[in-house]
């Protein structure tokens, strides 16, 4: 009993590091991807049959987007998909400490628990739900499962053979790098005693799955229909096998994370590099002493654990044509953990060699933790990076919350974001939120805003300095979240009833565009035109992705000469909505005392990369302008 109190204690702590620090996670597009499609095949029954795409280029399977989803069924928010991974990461570490319990004395399997509780790699990587944070839960499922012959020998029973399988089918399809797990799981199966039938059943029905999702995935590949092997058939660098070492040693991760300005961070970095020495001293021992024996003995069962945990850094150790990332070897962080305690298996339990080898464990954990708390404290005071989707979950977390209020009070609520955001950030909005939603990007908070003729329209904005009013609508942001260094998000909100332009006019158009109305202003030697566009119909070319209309303004003097033709914002015709409402807000130069009277203010829609004109559709004909307003003489433009 005073055992499992101690692993509960273990598995406790790593529980808590990880959830105390979800807050500093930078939730960012690969975070949020899973969760999107999640959410659009919870909600919409839009359920992909290819996930991410990886840094290989070859495109995961959506298998973690299918366990994410039944809890956004429980609530909204990036909080409840962030639990349940830790959850199983921790429930991964419960796994380690009976694989190891299985082969090596109780002190030496709690050793185990904590070096794969604590390690900031392992934390780092398995905290967050984006796609190698699934592989610890699962290669711990299938190592445990066969446990009984990877530590002793033994046949597994039938039921433990089928799990094995389980967890190796759902490590192959988490991604890619998961199909290095395939050769090893194949040898141990080989050299199993016993249930050969089920052995090769379970196989079967393995490369079956993945060879079926390997077509799908194949077909949905966007790159070069060639295999790129690397130039040459030997490993001709180390960087592999050294992040197979540092998923367990945690080598590195406080000079990448934490910074070394002050003389307690230097301390903690040596500190982190002498423990990150004798756990990599210890695993190459654990994998020389492997290979001695298996040679001595002529037996294969000796390697198998060196061979889980070497192939995929042997594979990915070959010169490559693309960098070799240290994600690529979270598939080796439980064997890893194992391999790190196995030379000390044969030391007596009772003997009081093993109590500083413990307090060393505790020391390096509480070591790692301090690191982690430092690099997680940098990453709240400084959050800011440019790129809305770099900050902490705990401050784009509560933009997730106050998206889901308004979501409650109007689920077809429509999300805009600036016409500069990247490709990725609508998914990672989505992904923030937990929910379905229209994000588009699109508005400039001086020239253009979104709004709906039936729905609530968000426009969410991100910066330094004080938030800028948006001028199409003359108004201030209804909601502001300011960060720790000065950064802020935004939120304009705009309801149907408040689309009120002074002057309506109630024009549809040839293209499927109708003008509400507009705004004249004139302030001095500016004049600014507000005009307000719906959204009728779409048109069904399959070539709208590259239209682009444009409101133009023809201010023009009695000879029909053009004193000034500036366009608008305009909006890309990928980003069209039916019912939306588009206000544009242009301004000109208006030559007061310099030009002859009488002037005109003329308006039209054009779309530039087609040299297309749209028509208004009026009672006494179709015309390509309307005209705006007339100055006559004697009026603004007389002489001064």
């Amino acid at each position: 009993m005073g055992r499992w109190r101690t692993v509960g204690l273990i598995l406790m702590l790593a529980f808590g590091a990880r959830i105390i620090g979800l807050p500093a996670l930078r939730h960012n597009y690969d975070h949020s991807f899973p969760i999107a499609q999640a959410a659009l095949g919870w909600e919409r029954g839009l359920w992909s049959m290819v996930g991410q795409r990886s840094t290989l280029g070859f495109p995961a399977s959506p298998m973690s987007s299918w366990l994410i989803a039944p809890v956004l069924g429980i609530g909204a928010g990036p909080w409840l998909p962030h639990f349940m991974a830790v959850a199983l990461d921790v429930l991964a570490i419960a796994l380690v400490y009976r694989i190891a319990r299985a082969a090596a004395p109780a002190w030496l399997a709690r050793l185990a628990a904590t070096l794969a509780a604590f390690s900031p790699w392992h934390i780092y990587f398995a905290r967050g739900t984006w796609l190698p944070a699934w592989f610890p839960f699962f290669v711990a499922l299938a190592l445990f499962s066969w446990s009984p012959f990877l530590a002793r020998g033994r046949s597994p029973s039938p039921a433990r053979i089928g799990m094995g399988w389980v967890g190796i089918t759902l490590a192959a399809l988490v991604h890619p790098v998961g199909l290095l797990l395939i050769p090893p799981a194949l040898l141990s199966v080989w050299w199993m005693p016993g249930g050969g039938r089920l052995q090769r059943l379970g196989a079967a029905c393995m490369l079956i799955v993945v060879l079926m999702y390997g077509i799908t995935a194949w077909r949905a590949w966007e790159g070069p229909r060639s295999l790129r092997l690397p130039s040459r058939f030997w490993p001709w660098q180390e960087v592999a096998f050294a992040h197979a070492m540092r998923m367990v040693s945690g080598k590195d991760f406080a000079e990448v994370w934490m910074g070394a300005f002050s003389p307690y961070d230097r301390l903690l970095v040596r500190l982190s590099r002498i423990i990150a020495l004798g756990i990599e001293l210890s695993i190459a021992l654990a994998v020389a002493e492997s290979v001695a024996r298996g040679i001595r003995q002529r037996n294969g069962h000796g390697l198998l654990l060196s061979i889980w945990w070497g192939f995929p850094a042997l594979w990915l150790a070959f010169p490559w044509p693309y960098p070799i990332h240290i994600h690529y070897l979270a598939p080796t962080m439980p064997v890893g953990a194992l391999l790190a305690i196995w030379p000390w298996r044969k030391l007596p339990p009772e003997s009081w060699k093993r109590y500083p080898i413990e307090a060393w464990a505790w020391g390096a954990a509480l070591v790692w933790v301090i690191i982690l708390f430092a690099a997680d404290r940098n990453a709240r005071m400084h959050p800011w990076t440019g790129n809305v989707e770099e900050l902490p979950l705990s401050e784009s977390a509560v933009l997730a919350q106050r998206l889901i209020r308004w979501l409650e009070r109007d689920h077809r609520v429509q999300v805009v974001l600036p016409s500069d955001c990247a490709e990725t950030t609508p998914t990672w909005l989505m992904g923030l939120v937990g929910r379905a939603i229209d994000v588009r990007c699109g508005f400039h908070p001086e020239r253009l805003a979104f709004a709906h003729t039936r729905h609530p329209t968000l426009m969410l904005l991100y910066g330094r300095g004080r938030p800028p009013a948006l001028k199409p609508l003359r108004r201030d942001p209804a909601w502001v979240r300011w960060m720790p260094d000065g950064a802020w998000l935004a939120l304009y909100e705009v309801l149907p009833e408040e689309i009120r332009p002074s002057r309506w006019v109630d024009v549809s158009t040839d293209l499927g565009w109708r003008l509400l109305g507009y705004d004249l202003e004139e302030n001095g030697d500016r004049l600014t035109v507000t005009t307000y566009w719906q959204i009728e119909r779409i048109p069904s070319d399959p070539m709208r992705w590259a239209w682009h209309y444009q409101p133009f303004h023809h201010l023009l003097d009695p000879e029909e000469h053009q004193l000034q033709n500036p366009s608008g914002w305009g909006v890309p015709g990928y980003l069209w909505r039916i019912g939306d409402i588009y206000i544009d807000r242009t301004e000109l130069a208006f030559p007061r005392g310099a030009a002859r009277c009488p002037l005109r203010l003329e308006l039209g829609l054009f779309d530039p990369n087609r040299s297309v004109r749209a028509r208004f559709l009026l009672p006494a004909g179709d015309v390509e302008t309307l005209v705006l307003k007339r100055w006559d003489e004697g009026g603004p433009c007389r002489e001064r």
